[in-house]
């Protein structure tokens, strides 16, 4: 006699609940992003029309009247206009027409600020930019607003020198503490 238990085949017991934590998961997951996309989705037909968030407002000022920038407190205290700059050994011709504007800058910050005359400009009616004259400035025996760190509480006064097109009617200087800041704008008018 033989035992009937030898000739069958072992089954394995398989377990049920990997695949049933899987499968919740998985549920979990889907139901996660459709919930989200639902909330992104709007309906932009219904919505009533709207403008755009206003973005820092510039601070505009005259000759005499301080601006801020950041960590720099500008004051434009005279504008010129030259053919020529610098003194009998150093003299630098303008192209068109120097812009002289004198300048006073404050640092009102709590570090030390670098002011760099790179990060200045000058428009004119047309709204054409133009970059300062750094050569020209350099010129200026005494000039101290060219690449200048500064100290808190200190400032310092120079000329910020601009080459244009003779006869160009300057408008604004707009006066940065960086490359990267908003701005303030001195109408020159």
């Amino acid at each position: 006699m033989t035992d009937q238990t030898d000739d069958k085949p072992v089954r394995k017991r398989r377990r049920k609940w990997p695949w049933v934590l899987a499968l919740v998961a998985v549920l979990g997951i889907i139901i996660a992003v459709v919930t989200n996309r639902d909330g992104d989705d709007t309906d932009t037909a219904n919505v009533p029309d709207q403008e755009p968030p206003a973005g820092p407002e510039v601070q505009t000022a005259g000759i005499g009247q301080p601006v801020r920038d950041g960590t720099f407190e500008f004051t434009v205290t005279g504008v010129e206009h030259r053919d020529s700059v610098g003194d009998p050994y150093l003299t630098q011709q303008a192209q068109g027409q120097y812009v002289v504007v004198t300048v006073r800058v404050s640092n009102i910050g709590d570090q030390q600020g670098f002011f760099a005359d790179s990060d200045q400009y000058l428009l004119d009616a047309n709204d054409r930019q133009y970059s300062a004259d750094s050569a020209a400035g350099t010129s200026i025996s005494g000039n101290d607003v060219l690449y200048n760190p500064i100290n808190p509480g200190n400032n310092v006064e120079g000329q910020l020198v601009f080459d244009v097109p003779p006869d160009t009617a300057t408008d604004r200087i707009e006066l940065h503490d960086s490359f990267a800041s908003e701005g303030a704008v001195v109408d020159l008018r």
